[in-house]
């Protein structure tokens, strides 16, 4: 029953964001607006970063594309710091296209089981995955809130 509500919620929660990265002219993508400290490029590989860390902890995925992503898009990172290695908007772009097919493997026993260590006051395992997609959608609103405010704005 977990993974029925959770895939519900994954969909619904990346589709709109996909469907603002779709719909965000390239142009935009590097400008960090007033009031804000990063960009929608970091927003999107925000939300590909964070989501791939869960497909390494669900699924023990490779985590070489968790790790770099991480590296650059990671909470407390920022887009002052990109450089050379940074994924490419395309990198990020497949990555998200990629995680819900990857997320079908995730079976309901590993969704039931406890965490190893607590997080966030979490012990079970579909608790941290819902917060994963909670975290999908509250970026979801900065992005529209963000690409609304440039595209006034440029």
């Amino acid at each position: 029953m977990q993974k029925e509500l959770l895939t519900f919620q994954l969909k619904t929660a990346r589709e709109w964001v996909k469907y603002h990265l779709e719909d965000t002219d390239e142009d935009l993508m590097d400008i960090v607006p007033a009031g804000f400290n990063n960009n929608l490029y970091w927003q999107y590989g925000h939300v590909a970063a964070m989501f791939e860390s869960e497909l390494v902890r669900l699924l023990g995925k490779d985590s070489t594309t968790a790790d770099a992503f991480q590296k650059y898009f990671g909470y407390g990172t920022s887009p002052d710091e990109f450089d050379d290695g940074t994924p490419s908007m395309e990198e990020v772009k497949a990555v998200l296209e990629q995680q819900p097919a990857e997320y079908e493997a995730v079976t309901e026993e590993k969704l039931q089981e406890k965490l190893e260590e607590p997080f966030m006051g979490m012990t079970m395992s579909y608790e941290r995955a819902g917060f994963t997609l909670l975290h999908e959608g509250l970026h979801a609103g900065k992005i529209q809130e963000m690409k609304r405010l440039l595209e006034n704005q440029y």
